[in-house]
């Protein structure tokens, strides 16, 4: 009798610590955006879940080096960045948003962009590519050549 009281013990607070542990991976394996502390540099888009960089690459650059950029960008921990679709740029549109810098963007999420238009990773036609301008809300078909862009990156 005493025997069996004994495993009977041990056996209950293994079960006990099983479930703590249980417990605790589960919480970890639940993280989402809204729970795990914020990551400097970068912005995640609690609609969408998409993670953006807080500012652009600051310099213009025709499309071919937006999309390197984009790929070739470390931040975070991450380095599965890329140029967004020319959808995910128009979703983070705000036009209640009114962000300064030289010029007023009405864009979510406090972003910081340094020109007018951002390409998309989005192709019109085998030479153009889709643009968007955060100063009006909309779009434009470019010629991937023209160095007037700046890059902002995204990642999922």
């Amino acid at each position: 009798m005493r025997n069996s009281m004994i495993f009977g013990k041990s056996a209950a607070v293994f079960l006990l610590l099983v479930f703590a542990v249980s417990g605790a991976q589960t919480r970890a394996q639940n993280q989402t955006p809204a729970n795990v502390a914020p990551v400097a540099g970068v912005w995640t888009d609690p609609a969408t879940g998409l993670t953006w960089t807080k500012q652009d690459n600051g310099s213009n650059v025709d499309w071919n080096h937006a999309n390197t950029y984009c790929s070739n960008l470390r931040l975070g921990g991450y380095s599965d960045w890329r140029l967004p679709t020319i959808d995910e740029l128009q979703a983070i549109y705000d036009a209640n948003a009114s962000v300064s810098g030289w010029h007023v963007e009405h864009v979510k999420g406090d972003l910081h962009l340094s020109a007018k238009f951002e390409w998309s990773s989005s192709s019109k036609k085998a030479k153009d590519a889709w643009a968007f301008a955060y100063t009006y809300g909309g779009k434009a078909d470019l010629p991937i050549g023209i160095h007037m862009l700046r890059a902002l990156c995204v990642r999922r």
